[in-house]
């Protein structure tokens, strides 16, 4: 196994914060490149624990106030600022500057936490996304994994794949913006020769044709649905026009060459509550068969919501890399730019502002 001191490594861009949950405590583990670790009791228990993810889960399958106000999902956010992330918050302090990037390395329940959303939500109150740019990691290896650089080629081969009427499904499930969101994707890249397109939707967009997109291209765009299977996890699946794309298919491949996934599909970053500490879902299957970063959602998505949220994501990813070049390094802050310019748009209810979370490097 790794010494410490290689571990620390991964903390090479930004802190990580481990965070165990037992039946005797539940901690949090600040590591830092250079320093000693921290280590905070945090004042809340495992069964406190289990409350609070129950909660949250209830209100997001609530429906939205006036303007977006729910109330419920308030009081979970604030209740996980106080009892998780506010202790983490301010031993960060002389540890991490304003406005860098954290690393979120949760087990157990906190598996299921939407840490980067945290936050008093109040006027003028505290919320960690006002002071870092948060990314999850299922461990300190998968992290390290993700930051190993390979040789690219001078065009990136980007896949956006779409599939708005999945085998099995009826018409009234048909995603009716697949295609304007896989144009849209196109119309907010670098154009040729910066990025070699190519577009699988409708009926071409079948098990087999995914699995080859997957292994001919080193960033891409899902733009379909997505469905956890709690019984057997890694029979979750992106669906398509033939048959399921399981996390079994995909974490049997070798996409570790691979830069970017964006997954525009919902419940694309859900764990499996039964096996809490094994991080089960198609966003950290995608990692850990080797995608360097990677967004998901943490339950569903509407389609107002990802239009808005891919057009921001993509113009920040483009205004960020300023030579016109993809770098898969600023897709964290692209996103956490896109997701507070969502919050200024009162008609965005809070569960959509904070549904997409990133994974990796």
């Amino acid at each position: 196994p790794p010494v410490f001191a290689d571990l620390q490594e991964a903390a090479r861009d930004g802190p990580i914060i481990v965070l165990v949950a037992s039946k005797s405590s539940c901690d949090a583990i600040i590591i830092a490149h250079t320093q000693p670790p921290t280590s905070i009791q945090l004042p809340t228990d495992f069964e406190k624990l289990a409350t609070l993810v129950h909660a949250l889960r209830e209100a997001v399958r609530k429906d939205a106030g006036p303007k977006g106000n729910q109330t419920a999902l308030i009081k979970a956010l604030r209740k996980m600022w106080n009892d998780v992330v506010c202790p983490v918050v301010e031993n960060l302090s002389t540890i991490a500057r304003r406005g860098s990037r954290i690393w979120w390395c949760p087990t157990s329940l906190f598996n299921f936490l939407p840490l980067h959303a945290a936050g008093e939500y109040r006027a003028n109150g505290e919320s960690v996304s006002q002071k870092y740019i948060s990314s999850y990691t299922p461990s300190l290896t998968a992290l390290m994994r993700a930051r190993r650089s390979h040789d690219r080629s001078s065009s990136v081969p980007f896949a956006a794949i779409g599939q708005n009427c999945p085998a099995g499904h009826s018409s009234e499930s048909t995603l009716k913006f697949v295609e304007p969101e896989l144009e849209l994707v196109r119309s907010l890249l670098p154009h040729p020769p910066a990025v070699s397109f190519t577009k699988i939707t409708s009926d071409d967009a079948t098990k087999k044709r995914a699995l080859r997109a997957l292994q001919d291209n080193t960033w891409l765009h899902f733009a379909c649905h997505g469905t956890q299977n709690y019984g057997e996890p890694f029979m979750s699946a992106f669906l398509m026009r033939d048959q399921p794309l399981s996390l079994l298919d995909i974490t049997q491949m070798d996409l570790s060459r691979h830069d970017f996934a964006f997954l525009s599909a919902c419940e694309t970053a859900v764990g499996d509550l039964a096996t809490p500490d094994e991080v089960i879902h198609l966003a950290a299957g995608l990692q850990f068969a080797g995608v360097k970063s990677v967004l998901g959602t943490s339950w569903k998505v509407t389609d107002a919501t990802v239009q808005r949220l891919v057009k921001a994501f993509y113009e920040n990813l483009y205004g960020l890399c300023g030579n016109g070049r993809l770098n898969f390094k600023r897709a964290a802050l692209a996103l956490h730019q896109a997701v507070h310019s969502l919050a200024c748009e009162k008609d965005v209810p809070l569960d959509q502002r904070i549904v997409f979370m990133h994974i990796g490097a």
